[in-house]
């Protein structure tokens, strides 16, 4: 019997995101482009994204989040210094927290599942997994 938790899949998507990343600079890589593709983390930031939550979690929310949630600036800051940071400078395949490098999920650094999720993702827009022919 499978149910369906918000928070769950909040944090599958956000696993998959990283799985995704990490793939795609592998491919960029192993094709000798000179594009990078990081994961950019911005923390827990005061936005909209608990519009549409049980009444009690909008009032917990509202009554924590000056003191435990980033403003959308400060949010923003990491992704910012991903694009224009020159320490950022040909540099791919990073977990960025903080406008700083730091490990992800050891999960995330699982090969044999980024390459399913890529193969996967391709066949669910319809297009040909050209990875096959890379490396």
């Amino acid at each position: 019997r499978c149910s369906y938790s918000p928070h769950g899949a909040y944090a599958q998507s956000k696993l998959a995101l990283v799985l995704f990343t990490y793939r795609l600079q592998h491919l960029l890589t192993a094709n000798g482009s000179h594009v990078t593709a990081n994961v950019v983390d911005p923390g827990v930031v005061n936005t909209e994204l608990y519009k549409h939550v049980f009444w009690v979690v909008k009032v917990a929310k509202w009554m924590t989040a000056w003191l435990f949630f980033k403003t959308p600036e400060e949010g923003a800051s990491t992704t910012i210094y991903a694009a224009v940071s020159p320490e950022m400078e040909g540099a791919g395949g990073c977990y960025l927290y903080n406008e700083e490098r730091t490990k992800s999920a050891d999960v995330a650094y699982d090969e044999e599942l980024q390459r399913r999720l890529w193969t996967e993702s391709c066949k669910m827009v319809g297009i040909s997994d050209e990875s096959s022919r890379v490396l």
